[in-house]
């Protein structure tokens, strides 16, 4: 076990790889705040949020008690869906900008690859998961380069994507001027993401993992990695826990993780780098090539006009 390793992103700024999470559900404020204040203490630098969680002040207000200084932490946020439309980013980003406490952020990404009907810049005006929505179908350049111009103006310091395919990179390179710094998308063992790791790597964008446990629980999955022989094998190897063989199999696979918890033993314990030998990490890549599953499923999340990687 060893100091958590960075990268540096293609924007120039040193990234840590195992990060915080807060995402949550309806009383996720009010745990997040205590959460994070745990995480701190415990030295996590990287906190990533949303709009759309509405976690962004407690994730503020934490800090504010800490005492850490914000230069030394590294804050994501994300633009919201109902915000894609050019003239709506930059004011989307300024709820965040304001919400947080800040005057600028580290990394700025766009939620999803979907855009929904604007109604309005208060969190209750966002399109809810367990909707059916359509998307409007603004043109993924439109708001890139919006952002971009945040990236410009340097309130944004890095811009980057979440939940985007090979083929949509591909696009949004062909026409954007500045690269995406981040592709933020679900990664665990049963979601290996190779083809996307490989081209990600060849682009010099940064991958996060969310979702890097599975998120056993979350929506009825009933992804169980926890108690998978081979992970309990390299845990027992490592003299770890299965939770940490997850976690640090991605970042030995060069990209960072966000777990989340509420838990202050499991906050602490998951901010452990260990490096691993090339053929467990391989070992734990083949269980998603033999058993494939996606958590975060859009067309669960807002119908099937929302089918984004094509698996319906």
């Amino acid at each position: 076990m060893s100091q958590v390793p960075s990268v540096k992103l293609n924007s120039g700024y040193d990234f840590p790889l195992i990060g915080f999470g807060t995402f949550g559900g309806a009383d996720a404020p009010e745990k997040v705040y205590e959460a994070v204040k745990v995480a701190l203490k415990a030295g996590y630098k990287h906190f990533d949020t949303a709009y759309v969680y509405r976690t962004e002040g407690s994730v503020a207000k934490a800090i504010a008690e800490s005492g850490v200084a914000r230069e030394n932490l590294f804050l994501t946020t994300k633009l919201s869906n109902n915000f894609h439309e050019s003239q709506h980013v930059r004011p989307g980003f300024e709820r965040s900008l304001q919400a947080l406490n800040t005057d600028y952020i580290d990394l700025y990404l766009m939620h999803w690859p979907i855009s929904f009907e604007f109604k309005g810049y208060e969190a209750d005006d966002l399109t809810r998961t367990r909707t059916i929505a359509k998307p409007t179908h603004v043109p993924v350049i439109d708001t890139w380069r919006a952002m971009e111009q945040l990236a410009k103006d340097g309130v944004a310091r890095s811009i980057g994507v979440s939940n985007f395919t090979v083929a949509m990179l591909e696009d949004l390179l062909s026409k954007c001027e500045i690269v995406p710094a981040v592709n933020e998308v679900e990664i665990h063992p049963n979601c290996p993401q190779e083809e996307l790791r490989a081209y990600c790597k060849s682009k010099g964008i940064t991958l996060i993992a969310y979702s890097p446990l599975g998120n056993p629980g979350y929506r009825g999955a009933t992804i169980d990695a926890f108690n998978d022989p081979l992970i309990l094998k390299i845990a027992k190897k490592y003299n770890t826990t299965p939770v940490q063989i997850l976690l640090n199999w991605g970042v030995n696979r060069g990209y960072a993780v966000i777990p989340k918890s509420t838990t202050p033993s499991r906050i602490e314990a998951n901010l452990t780098y260990i490096k691993m030998q090339d053929k467990c990490v391989e070992a734990i890549s083949e269980l998603g090539r033999k058993s494939f599953c996606r958590i975060c499923d859009p067309v669960a999340l807002w119908g099937e006009d929302c089918d984004i990687f094509n698996e319906h």
